[in-house]
């Protein structure tokens, strides 16, 4: 028998966005969720399970619920820490999952990262990162989630203004030690290849190497910024134990899927991805804006998805899935397999798994203006 399935999402109200908790014995038959027993989490946050119980971190106090659940899957608030005696809260910290004892919460803004154990809820050490990381060229630093594979740590590092649309080159991962994390991390970075990374996490494969992708910005550095970069958006790989990228592995998403720029990647199994990716036939031309930027977010449908297998840098179209506007979904993987989320005009959501494949079966159907924000097993 599998363990309980834990779901969180998220739905707005009068008063903004709220998160729900769903814990259930598995996928329900009818594709539908029962609010009616949900537990009301608060405002948005991030959820992980691990060490037999759920997590939520609460960013706007910095705070981290560890939730129980029963056989009968009654659920009990077990415990509650806060980081905010070390100013650590918001969206800026990105938490970082390693073993049932062992996690780290990574902040940019106050140029820390804490390291605390999941099984007894205790913080056990706060740690400065390198100044000479936090800052480069007048560009503060931004992390993007993270992933741990074998005695260190992974987070997606950009420099970059949102403001202006200008970023320092490169796709760059930042690399801590586990176990003295203190006054990291080191980077791994290559300026040439690649778009820079920015919005997207590292990710790993089940040999432990871990990928990163140069997502220029979910595409828009391609096809939208006054400061286009003529570099095509990529995948690198470390391997275990490496400190350098794989020689011998790149792979360009926009030659593997003949699209102009990819917006969102989602890992999966079999050294593969699905990409959702601007749709190849549609001319970008016809439809930019060149005086109003604005013009990348509010396009119509056409994006489709496909899946890129990494080995042999080839693609191939997801039929089962609608084309979709520009509406970023964050990764969500459990039982080794990935699901992903289609959007109606009404803001709510249909899940759907999406085999290596390409085999598209859809698993939930969300009421208005709610959609899946995490997916896992206790």
């Amino acid at each position: 028998m599998s363990q309980p399935l834990v779901i969180v999402t998220e739905r707005d109200g009068p008063d903004g966005a709220l998160h729900y908790m769903h814990v259930i014995p598995d996928w329900p038959s009818s594709g539908r969720l029962d609010y009616a027993t949900a537990i009301e989490l608060g405002s948005p946050g991030v959820t992980r399970t691990g060490a037999g119980a759920i997590f939520f971190y609460g960013p706007e106090r910095g705070t981290m619920r560890k939730i129980t659940v029963d056989a009968q899957l009654d659920v009990t608030l077990a415990a509650l820490i806060s980081f905010e005696h070390y100013s650590i809260m918001g969206f800026d910290a990105e938490p970082i999952w390693v073993s049932d004892e062992l996690a780290f919460l990574l902040d940019e803004y106050t140029g820390q990262i804490a390291s605390w154990n999941p099984r007894e809820l205790k913080i056990t050490h706060v740690d400065p990162i390198a100044p000479d990381v936090l800052e480069k060229d007048g560009f503060n630093v931004q992390f993007q989630a993270g992933v741990a594979s074998g005695d260190r740590l992974f987070t997606a590092v950009s420099w970059r203004n949102w403001d202006t649309s200008t970023a320092r080159p490169g796709v760059v991962l930042g690399v801590f030690d586990q176990v003295e994390p203190a006054n990291g991390p080191r980077i791994i970075e290559d300026q040439g290849r690649c778009a820079p990374s920015a919005s997207l996490g590292p990710f790993k494969d089940e040999e432990g190497a871990v990928y990163i992708v140069g997502d220029g910005a979910l595409g828009f550095d391609l096809l939208a910024s006054r400061q286009k970069t003529t570099l095509p958006q990529c995948v690198l790989r470390v391997r275990k134990d490496a400190d350098e990228y794989d020689p011998d592995f790149f792979v360009d998403l926009l030659a593997a899927t003949g699209s102009p720029a990819i917006y969102a990647v989602h890992p999966m199994s079999e050294h593969k991805l699905l990409v959702n990716m601007w749709s190849p036939d549609v001319d970008v031309a016809s439809v930019a804006d060149p005086d109003d930027s604005s013009w990348f977010w509010e396009v119509p449908p056409y994006y489709e998805y496909a899946i890129v297998d990494l080995t042999t840098g080839t693609s191939e179209k997801v039929a089962g899935l609608p084309r979709a506007g520009a509406h970023f979904a964050r990764p969500l993987r459990v039982d080794d397999q990935t699901y992903v989320q289609t959007f109606r005009e009404d803001r709510g959501s249909s899940l759907h798994r999406v085999d290596t494949d390409g085999t598209v079966t859809e698993v939930l159907a969300l009421p208005s203006a709610a959609n899946v924000q995490f997916i896992g097993r206790l």
